[in-house]
């Protein structure tokens, strides 16, 4: 029987003709059952208990694979799932944000525009300026005795470097982390639609204004996109700095807010990062696969069948990185943070022609991160008054973690 959603505030869509009955599940992405009992990722997870691949009714109807293998057959598969259609559930005044929702070969042209701000000299020159930054926030947190670690630092450290790629007002900073965090959080279309509209604007003018005074930040290069002779009209323009204001807000402060959570509740790993700091690079990409963040959707472009399961034309299948991550068929107890896990690479970041670009940058801020937090910050543990509260959507992440912190010996 198919549940009807109260929190979305949606309606259930009709079952399709090509998904059968045993494989509809009463799922909303944006409220996944329980998430209020535990977090994201255990609400996400009970999805391993059932069929690998399964069709929910809920945000206009859509497939869930659900397992590593098939999340990457799709992800490089981009002839039958495109990503020109990425937004669950689907949006009639859709943005085109190249290169994310351009299928190649054309997605290069636009790829090559952002490529050069995350070449390693780049991105070596951002990461000096993020562990300044770390260093800096850390030294402010140390003498209190708590903080609220989402507001405090994720959303500081990793914005302010990327305000300084794009040449962004820092002053600013509260109102971007706010526009972006809303819409990427929004089921309702209409809520969607009033931060797109801040974003718009803004963007709007910065853009004419780097036309007019072109500097040596990211978004001067992608308003230089009109002069190039491949140039396809003002919404090229316009798509690449929003993807680029939206990736560069969000992510990271993700991914360093669930680290935190969880070097909170196992301070024996905590202990060892600062005893074994050679093995930093390996836990950072273990906790990168442990806390895949995206939840990302594909259109179907050609009727294709997989694993007994029709996929007409039009249909939407959602990507979880999250269940990749937490696949017990690729990772052995993946639940489990091992910082000698010997596992296959990760797809975190994504696979196939739209990897993200900004991997490289955000891989950096969390090594960095790891290195001075561990060895600078005194003992810290969950303010068990104030729980942490985690959200799920397109992107998974930590709405609130309170921290307290022991006297320094």
């Amino acid at each position: 029987m198919i549940m009807t959603s109260k929190a979305s505030g949606f309606a259930d869509v009709p079952i399709p003709f090509n998904v059968p009955s045993e494989l509809v599940i009463d799922f909303d992405y944006f409220h996944p059952p329980q998430i209020d009992q535990g977090d994201v990722y255990s609400a996400w997870k009970r999805l391993h208990e059932g069929p690998d691949i399964v069709w929910t009714p809920h945000n206009g109807g859509h497939w869930i694979f659900t397992r590593a293998a098939d999340i990457k057959w799709v992800q490089e598969n981009f002839q039958i799932f495109s990503h020109e259609e990425f937004s669950i559930p689907r949006v009639t005044n859709k943005i085109v944000m190249p290169p994310l929702t351009v299928d190649p070969p054309l997605h290069s042209r636009f790829r090559a525009v952002l490529n050069p701000y995350f070449w390693p000299s780049k991105v070596h020159e951002m990461a000096e300026k993020a562990r300044a930054l770390t260093i800096g926030l850390i030294e402010a947190l140390k003498g209190r005795e708590s903080c609220e670690f989402v507001s405090e630092f994720a959303r500081v450290m990793p914005v302010t470097v990327f305000l300084g790629i794009v040449d962004l007002p820092l002053d600013r900073r509260q109102d971007f982390v706010e526009w972006a965090s809303n819409y990427i959080g929004a089921a309702d279309p209409r809520v969607r639609q009033i931060y797109l509209k801040k974003m718009s604007d803004y963007l709007a003018e910065v853009l004419k204004e780097r036309s007019a005074n072109p500097g040596h930040d990211l978004l001067s290069r992608i308003a230089a996109w009109r002069q190039n002779a491949r140039y396809g009209g003002e919404h090229e323009v316009f798509g690449m700095a929003m993807l680029i204001f939206l990736g560069g807000l969000d992510t990271v402060a993700n991914i360093l807010s669930f680290t935190v959570r969880h070097l909170a509740q196992h301070p024996e790993q905590r202990r060892r990062l600062i005893d074994e700091p050679e093995i930093i690079p390996q836990a950072a990409e273990e906790l990168l696969r442990r806390f895949g963040l995206s939840n990302t959707g594909r259109l179907v472009k050609e009727a294709t069948d997989y694993k007994g399961v029709h996929f007409a034309q039009h249909d939407m299948v959602m990507v979880p990185i999250s269940l990749s991550s937490m696949d017990d068929r690729l990772y052995q107890d993946p639940l489990t943070v091992d910082f000698g896990r010997n596992a296959p690479f990760h797809n975190t970041f994504g696979n196939g022609p739209h990897k993200c670009v900004g991997a490289p940058l955000a891989r950096a801020e969390l090594k960095i991160f790891l290195e001075e937090w561990a060895r600078r910050m005194p003992e810290f543990c969950i303010d068990s008054n104030n729980p942490p509260i985690t959200h799920s959507g397109p992107v998974n992440g930590v709405s609130r973690l309170n921290l307290l912190f022991s006297a320094q010996s």
